[in-house]
């Protein structure tokens, strides 16, 4: 079943000699389940596909569906609650909060989503897999940016979101530890159902995944 659907998206910046399409009649498909790629320089669009896909910004032409709703044109308000429950996000900057402690960080997703996030066993059993249940008591600026990156893994999939959109997730890891997350990916989508998109610029993900797209220019190709 489709988690999201971008139909002929288009996404323009500015105007006259200073418009930009960033876009191009982008028509995409995650399925639950599934592990998804999109590769591609740095400029082709890749992180304008992610904000729009997680409805941080809204398509110029085109619709985007999630969880079988449209939310090309949805209010801030119903995109805020739709980004609560359904989407999360692991940023390449990690957006950890500096002065609260690895558990901290935890704990104020709790106040935020007081519902359906994972249970504090499952939680203790990923931060074992990612190797991060050391750091509990730690400050961000008391751990590395790898760990950092693993932190921040852990934090979006414990809101248990039904579809995971994650900007260069492994920037900061090395193989074992990408390895780890691939596995990790993997494991989720199938056992969990959820759907993964993955912009990256790391092929060591690859063989994680169930589709590979190439953006370039604007334009999303899959690969065969």
């Amino acid at each position: 079943m489709a988690a999201i659907t971008l139909t002929n998206v288009s996404k323009i910046y500015g105007k006259g000699i200073a418009e930009v399409k960033a876009l191009k009649d982008i028509n995409f498909t995650a399925n639950k389940g599934e592990v998804v790629l999109i590769v591609g320089p740095s400029g082709a669009g890749k992180s304008t596909f992610l904000t729009i896909a997680g409805a941080l910004q809204k398509p110029t032409t085109g619709t985007v569906v999630v969880d079988g709703k449209d939310i090309s044109d949805i209010s801030a308000k119903a995109a805020n609650k739709l980004r609560l429950d359904k989407i999360g996000f692991v940023l390449q900057a990690y957006n950890l909060v500096p002065y609260l402690t690895v558990k901290e960080q935890f704990t104020l997703v709790d106040k935020v989503k007081k519902a359906n996030n994972m249970s504090h066993q499952a939680l203790a059993e990923l931060m074992k897999q990612l190797g991060i249940d050391m750091l509990v008591n730690k400050y961000p600026n008391e751990i590395s940016g790898g760990q950092k990156q693993r932190v921040a893994i852990a934090r979006a999939l414990y809101a248990n979101p039904a579809i995971i959109l994650a900007d260069e997730p492994t920037a900061s890891l090395d193989s074992e530890k990408v390895e780890e997350v691939g596995k990790l990916f993997k494991d989720l989508a199938q056992k969990q159902d959820k759907a993964l998109i993955i912009v990256t610029h790391d092929m060591r993900l690859k063989k994680y995944a169930n589709k590979t797209y190439q953006m370039i220019d604007g334009r999303l190709h899959e690969e065969q």
